[in-house]
């Protein structure tokens, strides 16, 4: 008889100790990208200067809308500018800048990229690697110096002009604290063409937080239209 009461009160605490245990489920999101983007070449005043190297530039600017921005939130409208530069047939170098404004927030805020990529076509595999190093001109604290890996493959159909590409790119953040790893986004989409410079690309784009207490998995639509200049 003695032994109920210790019995009772393990069997009502074991409920309390493994809901204890249990890891916190991350909070959902749907959000959306927009985008409008443009490429085209350098000025025609800087061919004379450059020479042959003027070629291998290629300028890309992109207007867009964020519901929220992964691993950043807010809610923003942003500008990158991007300047690219073709290293061999497969290795390009890129520098890129965004302006960005938030509702509420006063001024821009600022980014920097320095981003190295390489394409290799295997079989009916398009492969693709990039990598980046990532500046934000916040305050100290913040996550200023984010590392980017991000690892492409489309493959390409017969007879079909909707090509599916995967991708997956891991977010590395380096401060004051160490090193972080602190975010995956996958991305399933695909790039229709609507003529020889039109085309419209769509995704649906999958970003998981991680090394913090309370999570964010965000599923986002991401809609981009761009046009090519050089081929206008």
């Amino acid at each position: 008889m003695r032994l109920r009461a210790p019995i009772v009160i393990a069997a009502l605490a074991l409920p309390l100790l493994l809901a204890a245990q249990e890891a916190l489920r991350p909070a959902q999101r749907s959000e959306l990208w927009a985008a409008g983007a443009m490429t085209g070449r350098l000025p025609l005043f800087l061919k004379s200067a450059l020479g042959d190297a003027y070629k291998h530039f290629r300028v890309r600017n992109e207007l867009g809308y964020r519901s929220t921005d992964a691993f950043f939130a807010g809610r923003q409208f942003y500008l990158d500018m991007n300047l690219r530069y073709r290293l061999a047939k497969n290795v390009h170098l890129a520098y890129e800048h965004r302006f960005a404004k938030r509702p509420g927030e006063a001024g821009l805020r600022n980014r920097s990229i320095i981003q190295l990529e390489l394409e290799k076509g295997v079989g009916r595999f398009d492969l693709g690697y990039r990598g980046l190093w990532q500046h934000s001109y916040i305050e100290w604290g913040g996550q200023r110096e984010v590392f980017r890996n991000k690892f492409e493959a489309t493959f390409k159909l017969r007879n079909w002009k909707l090509d599916p590409r995967l991708s997956v790119e891991f977010f590395n953040w380096a401060s004051n604290k160490g090193w972080s790893y602190f975010g995956t986004r996958w991305q399933l989409g695909t790039e229709y063409k609507l003529s020889k410079a039109h085309s419209i690309s769509l995704a649906l784009v999958h970003d998981r937080e991680r090394d913090i207490a309370w999570p964010t998995y965000r599923w986002i639509t991401s809609v981009t239209y761009s046009v090519d200049l050089r081929d206008l």
